[in-house]
């Protein structure tokens, strides 16, 4: 036993040596991030199902293209179809801007052709093409511009200049700061043209506001915030004016905010299909620097395809050195894991060395138990055969048990039932005693009164007591009170348990200073015990087909199976009394 424990306490060594090993630290985040980030993921993992009603809606737009429309129709239904596959598929939007152009050319439209122009070095530009970019904006007359086109004119020369700077990267630094000191002045132009009811006016106002510092920066977060709360996060405007405010938190150095906020712009890019996705590229790398390798190839790799598809040039060189860095930490991480695989072969290989000794031993043990057993069980069996007969005359002993209490049970009824026969009985002996009594002095009255009158010769006042049936009809009025009244004492609840026999809106609501009314005195009798109709009729002085039509109508009225009703109605009030 003792070299057990010893091989025991070898393993376990083992366990902690090589299988308890640190393992591969991961990214924690607050509990808000971490739901953002998991929806964000399940947005991309259902990316599809957006491209397929992107593609529908724009089906859709496609079929209402009438050839028989006029020039100035096509345009309009061209822009709308541009302004669907812009950011979405570069090659079918240039195919429009090329067509609007042709159409303003052909219309003589130098504004139309001007914006159109800016729509196509914007194309352009979002596919690397940058120097053919510039050239379409040099020959735009800036001076001739509407006002929302010369925020349109700043906007896309922003854009460029911001290209160029990232085409340009570390190389050379000179160069980069002289796009990005242009780039500036652009930003503050955009701003200064936008009016605040311009769909991008809070991104441009973000945009530069970024620039003036801190406390510049704090007052346009309330109008971001507002606006993102307010949207569906599903258009290219929501992604914006998100992203806008993620890098204002950056600025700040609040970086959970940072990240909440891309995420947001992401989740926007992702619903509206955009496929120059920047927030999402921007967001993989600062995961990728936070140590969450896994997430950030994930975001970036997603980047890379909609670059690749929408034929982004420099963002896909941008992404593609991002991409080589995550594969050389995965490449890292897989010469890792290999070692730690060795070492956990090589642990394993000791354990099932020392685990074939421990099994002969505890294959030896075995089989001195299995001797041990084999005469402990045949004096389990002769103590097993004591227990059944033990059990068999318990067994006995509880059926005995279980008939008296069935009697006893039994017992208990009948003695409940003759309490309340008995206490009916007094009730009710008590009642026609005084009933009776009062007969006999209403009787002797009446023969008074006739007496009196006889003797004075008021023979037509006697003839007409005794034609009215005024004096029975008051005295069965007075018998009804009576009964109800010595009824309801000896079951008062009787009214509401029957009500709650019948369904809700069909219940038997009394008149006031009704006790009981002609159904409930029929069926008070058949609580009584008196089930016959032509009884119950001599008894409340009506004919048997009142006293049938009434107990058909109340037991139509009921919940419970007619056959039943007659039967539930005299176990109503069974232990009261």
């Amino acid at each position: 036993m003792k070299l057990s424990m010893m091989k025991i306490k070898y393993i376990l060594f083992l366990f902690s040596f090589y299988f308890c090993l640190p393992a591969q630290s991961e990214v924690s985040y607050s509990r808000e991030l971490t739901e953002i980030f998991s929806k964000l993921d399940n947005m991309i993992l259902q990316r599809e199902e957006y491209r397929l009603k992107k593609e529908e809606r724009i089906k859709m737009l496609r079929n209402r293209i009438d050839m028989r429309a006029s020039l100035e129709e096509r345009f309009h239904t061209n822009k709308v179809l541009y302004e669907e596959y812009y950011v979405y598929n570069a090659d079918s939007a240039m195919a429009y801007v090329t067509e609007n152009l042709r159409i303003a050319s052909l219309l003589k439209r130098k504004d139309w052709e001007y914006t159109w122009k800016i729509n196509k070095s914007f194309l352009l530009s979002a596919t690397g093409l940058l120097k053919e970019a510039e050239d379409e904006m040099r020959g735009i007359p800036v001076h001739e511009l509407s006002d929302n086109a010369k925020v349109d004119y700043y906007s896309q020369m922003q854009y460029l200049l911001s290209h160029f700077s990232q085409y340009t990267g570390s190389e050379s630094e000179e160069v980069q700061r002289s796009y990005l000191d242009k780039e500036l002045l652009y930003r503050d132009s955009v701003y200064m043209a936008a009016r605040p009811d311009h769909p991008l006016y809070l991104w441009y106002k973000g945009c530069k506001l970024q620039f003036d510092g801190a406390d510049s920066m704090r007052m346009v977060i309330p109008e971001l915030q507002q606006a993102i709360q307010s949207s569906n996060l599903e258009s290219r405007y929501d992604a914006m004016n998100a992203y806008i405010l993620g890098s204002i938190y950056r600025d700040l150095d609040d970086m959970d905010n940072y990240m909440k906020y891309l995420a947001f712009s992401s989740m926007a890019d992702i619903a509206s299909c955009n496929k120059d996705i920047a927030s999402l590229e921007e967001l993989g790398i600062y995961l990728f620097s936070l140590g969450d390798i896994d997430r950030a190839y994930a975001y970036t790799n997603y980047c890379l395809q909609n670059a690749l598809f929408y034929k982004n040039r420099v963002r896909i060189m941008g992404i593609s050195s991002t991409i080589d860095q995550i594969n050389a930490v995965y490449q890292e991480r897989m010469r890792q894991q290999g070692e730690r695989v060795q070492s956990y072969l090589f642990a394993v290989s000791i354990l099932s060395a020392v685990l074939i000794l421990a099994i002969l031993y505890i294959y030896q043990k075995l089989r001195q138990l299995a001797m041990s057993r084999s005469k402990l069980h045949e004096m389990n069996e002769e103590l097993n055969r004591h227990v059944d007969n033990l059990s068999e005359a318990q067994r006995q002993l509880k059926e005995v048990n279980e008939k008296l209490h069935s009697l006893n049970v039994e017992l208990k009824d009948v003695n409940a039932q003759l309490r309340e026969s008995n206490y009916v009985k007094e009730e009710y002996i008590g009642y026609v005693f005084s009933i009776c009594s009062s007969y006999i002095s209403k009787l002797d009255e009446y023969r008074k009164n006739i007496s009196r009158k006889i003797k004075t010769n008021q023979i037509d006042e006697v003839k007409a007591m005794t034609d009215r049936p005024t004096m029975a009809q008051s005295e069965l009025k007075e018998f009804y009170k009576n009964f109800d009244a010595i009824f309801l004492h000896v079951y008062p609840s009787f009214v509401t348990d029957f009500n709650a026999l019948l369904n809700p809106d069909e219940q038997i609501i009394l008149k006031e200073g009704e006790l009981l009314n002609t159904e409930l005195r029929i069926y008070a009798l058949v609580r009584l015990g008196i089930n016959d109709s032509v009884k119950i009729a001599e008894f409340l002085h009506c004919s048997p087909q009142t006293v049938y039509n009434n107990r058909l109508k109340v037991r139509n009225k009921a919940i419970i199976p007619k056959e039943k009703f007659a039967e539930t109605v005299r176990s109503l009030g069974k232990n009261q009394g």
